[in-house]
């Protein structure tokens, strides 16, 4: 797997660490989006959320992290104050919680996405994953929204093992998973990051841009 930024525009793959970095790296933009703007990350507390503020922080970019525990809070089934939320955002990170593959998800991103569209959001980065019917129903929402838009695909984390649910294991010193002889690629998260900065900060990673 790769990050394809020039032949495939309408969609990052991050599922090669390497290549990951090396196109984050390498690509050298003709324009970026101004520090002055203000980017909101949903899932900011979590595993690539997290990481993507601290990287648009370090480059001196105004970030807003959307969660329950922020103020003003974000929730995912409560959309009563997402106006308020998106408020002078420019550019906008979704992860949603807890996964794309989730049945209803869809509407939940159908609405956000609306709601973006009426505050004059620019640009969507939205973090999926590989082949969920549900997932891919999320995309298309996205990329046919009329906002600039990137779909960031991955697989399994790096992270798992040590930040989620297959950390247990590992202390236990076993890791038994359903998966026989099939091979499963892992990313690590702090690429998924560069990806999705590079792509939330830089022009020509959109869908439409």
């Amino acid at each position: 797997m790769s990050i394809c930024v020039d032949e495939v525009p309408y969609y990052l793959s991050a599922e090669s660490a390497n290549m990951a970095s090396m196109k984050t790296k390498t690509h050298n933009p003709t324009h970026t989006s101004t520090p002055s703007a203000t980017t909101l990350v949903l899932g900011g507390n979590g595993k690539t959320g997290r990481r993507v503020v601290q990287r648009l922080l370090a480059q001196g970019r105004s970030a807003r992290i959307g969660s329950r525990s922020a103020s003003p809070s974000f929730d995912w089934h409560d959309s009563s104050n997402w106006r308020d939320v998106l408020d002078g955002i420019r550019e906008m990170y979704v992860a949603y919680h807890p996964d794309l593959a989730v049945p209803g998800a869809s509407e939940h991103i159908r609405e956000l996405v609306a709601v973006a569209q009426k505050k004059g959001v620019r640009k969507i980065v939205l973090l999926s994953g590989r082949g969920e019917e549900e997932a891919q129903l999320c995309e298309r929402i996205v990329m046919n929204s009329g906002v600039p838009a990137t779909v960031v695909r991955c697989s399994w984390f790096n992270q798992n093992f040590t930040e989620s649910f297959l950390r247990d294991m590992v202390v236990g010193g076993t890791i038994a998973l359903p998966v026989s002889t099939v091979r499963e690629p892992f990313v690590d998260a702090e690429d998924i990051a560069d990806v999705a900065v590079a792509a939330l900060t830089e022009d020509g990673h959109a869908g439409r841009g």
